[in-house]
């Protein structure tokens, strides 16, 4: 899951402030006003055990998202695989925020200035990607689909071929006009030749 350097800075200034390493700390987002430390603890229980011990460090209301945050402290290094990305917890999904590898925060810290500057966000690069992998709609250029027909019981295949899909294109009437016009002109040539042939005849 990609942060924004806004959810980084936070997590450091908390870590700071708490005197804790950032590195070996998580920031859980989202957690509701009423509910208390006990519940807290429940819920985020299974979820971090493979996390190995930890402890709350600190808990601060966020005025902007009207919800509480807590720093989570770990005893052992942040282990990357199973970090759990939210918490189904009261009141919805909790956000797990957590520091990077540290060869990947000057990369985002790049990437987040570059989409300040074209006026974009980390979400906007993740629903254009989600849309271009995974299209709703049929693209122009596909094919539609060819119909095909099984020919039946003694049939050779294509002898059921409709007319104008066998390759040879039906004549149309003017083509028909054009061969009757050819016919009935060649009976004409023959009568006459018929006739200059008894023309001679006679005068023999």
């Amino acid at each position: 899951m990609l942060f924004g350097v806004k959810d980084i800075a936070l997590l450091e200034h908390g870590c700071k402030a708490l005197e804790v390493d950032s590195y070996k700390s998580l920031m859980i987002l989202g957690i509701p006003e009423d509910c208390n430390h006990e519940e807290f603890e429940e819920i985020i229980r299974v979820p971090l055990k493979p996390l190995g011990k930890f402890e709350v460090a600190g808990k601060a209301f966020l005025e902007e998202e009207r919800s509480k945050a807590a720093i989570i402290r770990l005893e052992e290094d942040l282990n990357y695989a199973v970090i759990p990305r939210e918490i189904k917890g009261k009141g919805g999904m909790w956000r797990v925020v957590y520091m990077p590898r540290k060869q990947d925060v000057e990369f985002l810290t790049k990437l987040n200035l570059f989409l300040q500057s074209e006026g974009r966000t980390v979400e906007d690069v993740a629903r254009v990607l989600r849309q271009e992998l995974c299209p709703t709609g049929t693209g122009p250029s596909e094919l539609p689909a060819r119909k095909c027909q099984v020919p039946g019981p003694g049939e050779k295949l294509g002898a059921r071929a409709p007319a104008g899909t066998d390759g040879a294109r039906p004549l149309d009437s003017t083509e028909k006009q054009g061969k009757a016009g050819d016919d009935k002109r060649g009976k004409r040539k023959h009568k006459k030749s018929r006739r200059r042939h008894h023309a001679s005849d006679k005068k023999l």
